[in-house]
């Protein structure tokens, strides 16, 4: 679950250096591009610049704090998903948080395995939010709306024949494919042709090292299926 953050912009509003150095090297393991500010005011500016899905902040830092960042943003983004770290747990910081549709509310400091959890959560938002990936195994994601693969939170280059027919197989998951619908939707400019099964046999080799765990059984006599 946690590829699919790798698609995704996040910002990271902290203002002790050592602090955002340390949580800073841990989210760009996860995710796309990480944006990092020091104060409310250089954060603001900042998303409204390169405008991340994900929002990551301390409560108290200068200029704008945490919570009044969160609501500024808010009043213009509804989708962004928002996590805050805070060394604060007085009851009223904490009601003040609800308002805000935080996805997690997480103290300073925060252990790996909570942060992990939040991640994990923020993860599935985004994919109810999106709708756009699909698993397809363990480690394996199938990007809908960019049509790309990560696996184990990488992308994987996929030749153009590759993603047709990865795209053909998701499409009738748990359904056998016959050779000559293979044929028909990866090499639909080049019918004119003669195409054989030895070359669908051939592509689908290739396919299968690119998807550890993904399982796309041979259908005797038939074609192939993706279960």
């Amino acid at each position: 679950m946690l590829e699919i953050l790798k698609q995704y912009d996040i910002l990271y509003v902290e203002d002790e250096p050592d602090i955002q150095a340390n949580i800073s090297e841990y989210l760009r393991y996860y995710f796309k591009k990480v944006y990092l500010a020091k104060d409310g005011q250089k954060a603001l500016q900042c998303y409204k610049k390169h405008k991340p899905r994900v929002l990551l902040l301390d409560i108290n830092i200068p200029s704008i704090d945490g919570l009044t960042l969160a609501a500024k943003i808010r009043e213009i983004d509804q989708e962004i998903r928002i996590l805050m770290l805070t060394a604060y747990t007085e009851k009223e910081k904490l009601l003040a948080a609800t308002e805000l549709k935080l996805t997690k509310y997480l103290i300073k400091p925060v252990e790996p395995k909570y942060f992990k959890g939040a991640l994990l959560l923020l993860a599935k938002e985004l994919t109810n939010i999106d709708n756009r990936f699909q698993k397809i195994a363990k480690e394996c994601i199938w990007d809908i709306k960019n049509k790309t693969l990560i696996v184990q939170q990488s992308q994987i280059p996929l030749t153009a024949k590759e993603q047709k027919l990865l795209e053909l197989l998701i499409a009738k998951i748990g359904k056998s494919v016959h050779y000559t619908d293979i044929m028909v939707a990866v090499w639909e400019e080049s019918l004119d042709k003669e195409i054989s099964i030895d070359s669908v046999k051939n592509l689908v080799s290739k396919l299968r090292k690119k998807l550890p765990g993904c399982n796309i059984i041979s259908v005797y006599g038939v074609g192939y299926m993706l279960k």
